[in-house]
């Protein structure tokens, strides 16, 4: 089955949105983190590879960045970025290598890391709310290591941004056969102190008449287990390859009174959403 638009549209918006975290403007990441990796069983990883988790969930795959990661030590030889068979997995933090690699290898990093993590989500805001485990940066869990299990699957860590595909529909535009398309995303922030949470709203806020790339699906560069298609990856580099944009025509943003919710009474953070208005002109029948 070949990609729909609305499938294109969502995959360069997570794109624009992890990008513009990284931007000089809020600079959401840390450099220079020492890291480990340790074997686990991961229930995703299928026959023939292992996996090795990192003390830390989602590594910075921009390569354009301040110190972006170039590759990992495995038992104190470097395997630089991009090395045949040996694959980041940038979105869980995880090395997956051969299974002939073994399962006592010392493998370790100098890493760029997100200060807020963002993902991609199916369920509703409500669903990953109620049903999810949420570990908060700063706490020691042992759940960092504990992948075998389902339960893991709906564990996130924060702070971090869920991004959410909502309605969209089509508009008459102009004569042959042009249509606006009005598509809405909403992002929901879940931040641990009120620094964290103000700054991603007001940057996001203040988006509003920004034009976004639209990245051709086959151009996502993130491919089996999260890892990257080709090293380095640019975000810049997709910009000019996409003669395609939309247009983000208003974005709201609101926080949650934490005692009005219920849903929230346990929670260790805070909740904000951001609700973008996003519109593309195009011919959808031709």
């Amino acid at each position: 089955m070949k990609p729909q638009f609305d499938q294109k549209l969502v995959s360069s918006f997570y794109l624009w949105f992890e990008n513009k975290l990284l931007d000089d403007k809020i600079a959401a990441y840390q450099t220079g983190v020492s890291n480990t990796y340790k074997y686990v069983e991961a229930f995703d990883i299928p026959n023939g590879y292992n996996a090795y988790q990192g003390k830390y969930r989602q590594l910075v795959a921009e390569y354009e960045v301040s110190t972006p990661n170039t590759g990992i030590f495995v038992n104190n030889s470097f395997v630089p970025e991009g090395q045949a068979n040996v694959f980041t997995d940038y979105n869980n933090g995880r090395i997956i290598l051969p299974a002939s690699s073994g399962q006592a290898l010392n493998i370790t990093s100098t890493s760029t890391i997100k200060e807020v993590n963002t993902y991609l989500s199916n369920d509703n805001p409500e669903q990953v709310l109620v049903e999810s485990d949420f570990i908060v940066d700063g706490e020691s869990s042992p759940k960092v290591y504990q992948s075998s299990s389902k339960l893991d699957e709906k564990t996130y860590f924060l702070p971090a941004c869920f991004i959410f595909p909502s309605d969209s529909e089509n508009k008459e535009f102009s004569l042959g056969g042009e249509e606006e398309t009005k598509s809405r995303i909403r992002v929901m922030v879940l931040a641990k102190n009120n620094f964290i949470l103000d700054g991603i709203l007001s940057l996001f806020r203040d988006s509003a008449r920004e034009c976004i790339s639209l990245v051709d699906f086959e151009d996502f560069p993130y491919g089996g287990f999260f890892s990257l298609k080709n090293y380095p990856y640019k975000y810049s580099d997709l910009k000019l390859n996409s003669s395609e944009k939309f247009y983000i025509q208003k974005v709201g943003a609101s926080r949650i009174n934490r005692a009005s919710n219920s849903q929230q009474k346990d929670k260790k953070f805070l909740i904000g959403f951001l609700d973008f208005d996003l519109s593309t002109y195009r011919f959808p029948r031709q």
